[in-house]
């Protein structure tokens, strides 16, 4: 197993890995429906940033708190732009706030 010398892991578990893909993942049927309703640039927007927790793999602390606040952040503005049709990244939300605590750890 690969971990530091105080005994925390270096990388984060396939099963978070998995779950944050299928975040991101969760994004392109909105963006479809976005880009389809003339909104492409704000649900772009929105989704792009639902991917920065791929690029900290290998820290898991960063990974787990990126989560958390994108998740966070992306519930809010699904509500909040309820409206517009941000509710469909609800789904990634969810998915992001759960992602730092699946695992075996």
């Amino acid at each position: 197993m690969d971990t530091a010398l105080d005994g925390r892991p270096r990388r984060v578990h396939g099963i978070q890995r998995f779950v944050a893909v299928l975040a991101a993942l969760a994004t392109l049927p909105a963006l479809v429906l976005g880009f389809d309703a003339g909104l492409g640039g704000l649900f772009l927007a929105t989704a792009l940033p639902v991917a920065a927790p791929l690029l900290l793999l290998r820290h898991p602390r960063a990974f787990g708190w990126t989560c958390a606040l994108l998740g966070l952040a992306l519930a809010v503005w699904g509500f909040v732009g309820a409206m517009g049709g941000m509710f469909f990244f609800l789904p990634s939300a969810v998915l992001l706030m759960i992602a730092p605590a699946v695992g075996p750890r």
